[in-house]
């Protein structure tokens, strides 16, 4: 019997962990048994080279769009069912942290801007692939790659603020209630929300290049910038690759993870010792 492919759809998978979890797809799916199809979407200003070379030309569609766009998100899901059949799982992996400004001076237009990619983006295409996704799980039981939601969020959901971050703190709690919200709802797909650890973006340029000096109060600039002084010695500030890495392996079912609706960081998702294992059987 064929062992059926999988389809895996990354919303903001052009840049930053995103693309870093594309990558990280391919390479894992070189080794597996089963092909592995991937669809990246989000803007195209990154570079995406890297991604090219690791994959073979049929199983990769690469989309550039704004995930706020409803026409584009229906565009992508249409795409990606013309040319591999359906979508089995859905990691989404879009976000931004502007504005950082203090209340008083606050757009709300802006931070609408911030709900729409934070928030409402990932809740519209959920919704459109929905459908998918537990066909998907309910033709591959055994699978928990299958028919599976991962969305990063933020421990900034709660417990984790600065001066300035009320647009990102809200908006991340708002889908970290989604997250729940959802996996209630959809008992027969999995969902799973990431906590990515402080990590080497473009998302958190501006904070080390004191941008928001007279926003964010000087004692939380100078924590960020300590990190980054000590960083060769703490690993504070960690490369995308260790989120991303775990965000794969859940995406292709290698572990199974956190219970659907519950939030994690993604070495809690998958403790070391675990990838230790199934990495070890995979080489």
């Amino acid at each position: 019997m064929a062992i059926p492919s999988q389809t895996i759809l990354i919303v903001g998978g052009t840049a930053g962990i995103g693309l870093t979890a594309a990558e990280a797809i391919s390479r894992r799916g070189t080794v597996l048994s089963r092909k592995v199809n991937i669809v990246t979407f989000g803007l195209g200003e990154v570079n995406t080279i890297k991604l090219e070379d690791e994959l073979h030309a049929d199983t990769v569609l690469k989309l550039y769009g704004d995930v706020t766009d409803e026409a584009q998100r229906r565009d992508v899901v249409r795409q990606t069912e013309e040319n591999f059949g359906g979508i089995d799982t859905l990691v989404y992996c879009a976000g931004v942290i502007t504005p950082i400004v203090r209340l008083q001076d606050l757009d709300i237009g802006e931070v609408k801007k911030t709900f729409d990619v934070n928030v409402f983006g990932a809740m519209a295409m959920v919704q459109l692939c929905l459908p998918h996704l537990r066909k998907s799980r309910f033709n591959n039981p055994l699978n928990t790659g299958y028919g599976k939601v991962i969305i990063m969020s933020s421990a900034c959901d709660s417990d984790i603020m600065y001066h300035g971050w009320t647009p990102y703190c809200t908006s991340k709690a708002a889908l970290t209630r989604f997250i729940s919200c959802l996996a209630h709802e959809e008992p027969l797909i999995s969902v799973q929300g990431v906590y990515p650890k402080l990590t080497r973006t473009a998302m958190v340029k501006g904070i080390f290049e004191d941008r928001y000096e007279g926003v964010m109060a000087n004692h939380e600039i100078e924590k960020f910038k300590t990190w980054e002084e000590y960083n060769g010695e703490s690993e504070s500030i960690e490369p995308p690759e260790w989120c991303a890495e775990g965000v794969s392996d859940l995406a292709l079912g290698l572990a199974e993870g956190k219970k659907s609706g519950e939030m994690g960081f993604y070495d809690e998702h998958i403790p070391w010792e675990i990838r230790k294992k199934y990495l070890k059987s995979l080489l």
